[in-house]
């Protein structure tokens, strides 16, 4: 027995149409299907996804596209429904992180935030996506590409005022962009693979090793059973330390702000960490000194 979900979407082509040129319908479908069919790969190995079309209606060009979502298996779960409705979340996400880094450029901070998702930033602006929506994207270039590829032929068509990406089950808008930003979605300029992000992890623990009492050195702690060397770079708790208001001694504790700076490993196909700056200490944990007891020696 099979178990299978399904999802209706619309892909509305704005503007007062009612025919649309062959090679654009065509490109725009086979880049959101190839989408669709690795963020299911990514999702599950075993998915087989089929896309369906509808007859457009009038007005704008839409089309209404059914996702059918099947995995093999003989028990139905909650979790299996869900695929389709899955599927169609990410690839919406995954255009909506596209129209983002094409106008604000790349992600230098992660941030992880409750519910599996991520706060995204750098100097132009921030936006919070599904962890799987940026692993995906930022681990296959396939998927990229086809993002592009979507406005390829987009941009060359006056005619066309905006695209949108549209649940139909639900009524809400997945994606939906304006014609002035198709160029910017279907240039490479944002497609060469990143090699470098921060990472930001609020209130972690530190376990204090080695200490240097001078500015702009390493300290040694050990931070999730692994040993560290990260900057200090809060000057106000460093100051702290200069006026003798702050005493260490091994084994002491420290809850922080992290920023983990991460490289891209081609061989291992995913980021690690490289470096480490503790941005803001937010507690002063001293070791507790265990009790002296008399041996009870008699002279």
């Amino acid at each position: 027995m099979n178990e299978a979900s399904s999802k209706n979407l619309e892909i509305r082509f704005g503007g007062n149409l009612h025919e649309i040129d062959v090679d654009l319908l065509v490109e725009s479908l086979v880049s959101y299907s190839c989408v669709t069919q690795e963020a299911s790969a990514h999702l599950s190995p075993g998915l087989k996804v089929d896309i369906k079309i509808k007859a457009p209606k009038q007005g704008s060009f839409i089309l209404l596209l059914s996702l059918i979502a099947e995995k093999g298996g003989s028990l139905f779960t909650r979790e299996n429904a869900a695929l389709a409705a899955n599927i169609v979340g990410i690839v919406g996400g995954l255009y909506t992180l596209k129209k983002w880094i094409a106008k604000n450029g790349k992600p230098e901070t992660v941030k992880p935030l409750s519910g599996n998702s991520i706060e995204i930033s750098n100097s132009n602006g921030k936006i919070s996506i599904g962890n799987e929506v940026y692993n995906i994207y930022q681990e296959n270039p396939r998927v990229r590409e086809s993002l592009r590829n979507t406005f390829a032929k987009l941009k060359e068509k006056g005619e066309i005022t905006d695209f949108s990406i549209r649940d139909a089950d639900s009524g809400e808008d997945l994606f939906r962009v304006e014609k002035g930003d198709f160029p910017a979605l279907a240039s490479e300029n944002d497609e060469i693979e990143q090699r470098k992000q921060k990472m930001l992890k609020e209130k972690q623990e530190l376990s204090v090793f080695k200490i240097v009492f001078r500015e702009n050195y390493k300290w040694e702690f050990f931070y999730q059973g692994t040993k560290i060397y990260a900057s200090l770079k809060d000057e106000t708790f460093f100051g702290r330390i200069e006026k003798g208001e702050v005493a260490f001694r091994s084994g002491d504790r420290l809850m922080v702000d992290l920023e983990i700076e991460q490289t891209f490993n081609e061989a291992a196909n995913t980021f690690v960490n490289s470096s480490y700056n503790i941005l803001k200490v937010l507690e002063h944990i001293p070791r507790i000194s265990p009790t002296q007891h008399s041996l009870g020696f008699e002279s």
